[in-house]
């Protein structure tokens, strides 16, 4: 997954390279498979969370081409609710507890 990707998004830079990755989803599919995905939760250093990764053309990473859909990279600026949703699918309780409130229920 270590691929550097860089966006700005309304007028905020974000960039893999100088965020801190909380947690990865790897799909179980082979990397030539259109569902083939890896996608990143990143949080900036001024604390604001971001998704990036690549994948194939049935990914959350696709790109449209003409006639269809094919594989790509992508970042996406995502709020806190987001975040912390894919944290819990996807990092241990630690992690979850470092980067977001816990409440014992």
């Amino acid at each position: 997954m270590e691929r550097h990707i860089r966006k700005i998004l309304g007028g905020l830079r974000y960039d893999t390279a100088t965020a801190t990755r909380i947690c990865i989803h790897e799909s179980d599919e082979s990397c030539g498979d259109f569902d083939f995905e890896v996608t990143g939760l990143y949080q900036t250093p001024h604390g604001r969370f971001f998704l990036a990764g690549h994948g194939g053309a049935r990914s959350r990473w696709s790109r449209a081409v003409q006639g269809g859909y094919t594989g790509g990279e992508g970042l996406m600026a995502i709020g806190n609710r987001e975040a912390r949703d894919f944290a819990e699918r996807n990092a241990d309780e630690a992690t979850i507890a470092e980067y977001f409130t816990v409440e014992e229920a």
